[in-house]
Order: structure tokens, then sequence, then C-alpha cells
């Protein structure tokens, strides 16, 4: 007799555990985004600043809402990148803004400075940034910037259109 009152507790456990399984809160995920991009952006900004002064300058910063996921998960992530103007080989223009991130604080976690492509990865707290020379379009030395991790949205959610970068002032 005592075992039908403790599997009806937990058919009702499982039922209450699996009901609050759902798709995340629309507002909290948009919150959640904005953040995202509020630490993004500032992170980017203290790169520049760490950069600029050192030979190089850095220019026409953007971000944008990126969609990850597939039909049973959707989540947005905001990555930023910026263009790093300097002189000098491709290779020791990218060992000079690791230097410079380097000394802010950032770790260089690989590097492929004597690469055709020259670049160098570096990581601060649950930041991820690339330098590196574009490979399609103008010659150009590329700072990217990602945080770890992205924000859940609900699965019905429309995609984030391809094409919504935004300018990021650096000031």
């Amino acid at each position: 007799m005592r075992l039908l009152p403790l599997r009806l507790l937990l058919a009702l456990a499982l039922a209450v555990g699996l009901g609050s399984c759902g798709d995340p809160d629309p507002e909290q995920a948009a919150d959640d985004l904005a953040s995202m991009k509020q630490a993004v952006n500032a992170e980017l900004r203290d790169m520049a600043a760490a950069i600029t002064g050192t030979g190089l300058a850095v220019e026409r910063a953007q971000g944008r809402v990126e969609s990850e996921g597939m039909s049973t998960y959707r989540a947005e992530d905001y990555k930023a990148s910026a263009v790093v103007v300097g002189e000098g080989a491709e290779g020791d223009q990218v060992e000079q803004a690791a230097a410079a991130l380097e000394e802010a604080g950032w770790t260089r976690t690989s590097d492929g400075l004597d690469a055709s492509e020259p670049w160098a990865q570096l990581e601060r707290d649950d930041f991820r940034t690339t330098i590196g020379w574009t490979k399609v379009g103008e010659r150009e030395l590329v700072l990217t910037l990602d945080q770890e991790g992205e924000v859940e949205v609900p699965k019905d959610s429309e995609p984030v259109e391809r094409d919504n970068s935004e300018d990021i002032p650096l000031d």
C-alpha cells in the first residue's frame, strides 16, 4: 500500500519538473543579450585604448548579433570587430597589437606570427579575441571579440537579420 503514494509522488514530481522545462522568457533573453552587448562594447573600447598609442590605431568598430543553434535549441550571440591600422610587416603589426593587449592583462593562448596570414589569439576573463589579417576583400588587420557563452532564446524566435551590424563608438 505504501508504494502507491510513493509512485504518485514521483509521477507528480516528474510532471512538475518537466513542466518547468520550457522556452526562456523573451524579455529576460533580450535583457541578457543587451548586457552581453554592453560588456563586449566596453571591452572593445578598453582594447582600443590599450592598442592606440603603441604605433597602431583602432578604427571602424562594429558589433552584430548572430543566431546560433538549431530547431531544438535557439540562441543569439553578440560579437564585435574593429580594424587595426599600423605600419610595418604584417606579423610585426599582429605582435605589436598582441603585446599591447598582454600589457593590459590579456593572455596569449596561441599565435601564428610567421604564417602567411599572421594571427594571434588572446583571452581575458570570459572574453576571447583574435587579431588577424583578412583573407577576403581589402587587406586589413582585424581584431574580433566575443564573450564566452550565448543567450538562449525561445525556439520560435525569428533568426536575426544577417546584416544587423552597428557602429561602435570608440570614445
